[in-house]
């Protein structure tokens, strides 16, 4: 069975603490966990007439800096039980205060700590240093721990790829993002930790959805969730082609490498013998790489490129199994959508009227496609 079924009584709890103070008179909240080199972000809402006294809805609109976090699980007392039951889904700032007085409610809006480099702009080069130090510094200037795993290219190699964008001011955040981009890794941060990492292979443990058809002793369809839903681009299902131009000013000539991708096991694509309404074709003009540099870019492209071709989009009752960091592998369909997935948002709500849920979205390429260098 896959790892969200639960068979057993559901009773989730959650608690909602606003600047180190927990507030009980919380309506519902929402957590956007995304894998898109972006901020997470959470809402949550309080009605006005139950507030506690000593934060009330003027103490709320007279605050400049409030800081959310919000946390869910299952104690095994739902009725008398400590926090460190339950898991940590969001720490954050708070961007927007809102006030309905027609509904009487409050609501806070805002991003986790991902905020802090986002909002801090620089231009510094970290010419000798690596990725993976240049994250350990960022992490520290914003008081923020570490979980890197260490690169060994110098930052400096990278300029010479992106010349324009490393020499202009730049958000720390899209500093660290192009970095892991080109180094492909992960950053997020989660609570008060930024983490840069290796991403998740097809090959690692799986959180499994899994879907039965009706048999002689079901006369129904089962799933591990409530919904399960998919998509195919058929554009990106041909075989793709990606070229990489360039030209490198210490060689002072131009060159191009191209990497394919063919949906097609029996069959490889071949130059220029592949005709163009075969095959969808993406051309970039990159200056100053090496021919090394220009095959890993174009590589890389690809790969991004093959991953948005089958989508899939599931409903299910949350737990705190699943995050940014695992594969899905979806089993039963007994189609080409039963592959492995990559994870792109996972949306957890948590209310007294639905208890809590959460909506996943995810991406890959057909199972039978090859990369093809």
């Amino acid at each position: 069975m896959g790892a969200s079924l639960d068979n057993e009584a559901r009773q989730p709890r959650g608690l909602v603490r606003v600047n180190g103070i927990f507030i009980p008179s919380w309506m519902d909240f929402e957590v956007d966990s995304n894998n898109h080199y972006a901020a997470d972000t959470f809402r949550v809402r309080f009605p006005i007439s139950v507030l506690p006294l000593d934060y009330d809805v003027t103490w709320f609109s007279a605050q400049t800096r409030l800081e959310v976090e919000l946390f869910a699980g299952f104690p095994a007392n739902p009725d008398n039980f400590q926090i460190n039951e339950l898991d940590s889904l969001i720490l954050g700032r708070v961007d927007d205060v809102s006030l309905d007085m027609s509904s009487a409610t409050l609501e806070l809006t805002g991003r986790d700590l991902t905020a802090e480099l986002i909002d801090a702009k620089t231009t510094e080069k970290f010419q000798n240093k690596k990725s993976s130090e240049i994250a350990q510094i960022l992490a520290a200037r914003h008081n923020l721990n570490a979980v890197v795993v260490p690169t060994g290219t110098p930052a400096g190699k990278f300029y010479e790829i992106d010349h324009a964008q490393m020499n202009s001011e730049r958000s720390e955040w899209d500093l660290l993002s192009g970095l892991a981009n080109v180094e492909d890794r992960m950053v997020y941060v989660r609570g008060r930790t930024l983490y840069f990492v290796p991403k998740p292979q097809p090959t690692d443990p799986p959180y499994y959805l899994d879907w039965f058809y009706p048999d002689k002793t079901h006369g129904y369809s089962e799933f591990t969730g409530k919904t399960l839903s998919f998509s195919r681009n058929l554009t990106l299902a041909k075989d793709i082609i990606v070229t990489v131009r360039s030209w490198n000013a210490k060689n002072k000539k131009g060159f191009s490498k191209t990497a394919k991708a063919t949906h097609n096991k029996n069959t490889v694509l071949a130059g220029a013998a592949q005709p163009t309404g075969d095959a969808q074709t993406y051309q970039y003009n990159i200056p100053g790489l090496t021919p090394e540099q220009a095959l890993q870019e174009a590589q890389r492209r690809l790969k991004q490129l093959s991953q948005h071709e089958l989508k899939m989009t599931a409903s299910m009752p949350a737990d705190n199994v699943l995050d940014i960091t695992r594969v899905i592998k979806v089993r039963g369909t007994e189609t080409a959508f039963d592959t492995v997935y990559f994870p792109d948002s996972i949306v957890r709500t948590m209310s007294i009227q639905d208890g809590y849920t959460m909506t996943v979205s995810a991406k890959n390429h057909a199972p039978e496609s090859q990369l093809i260098a």
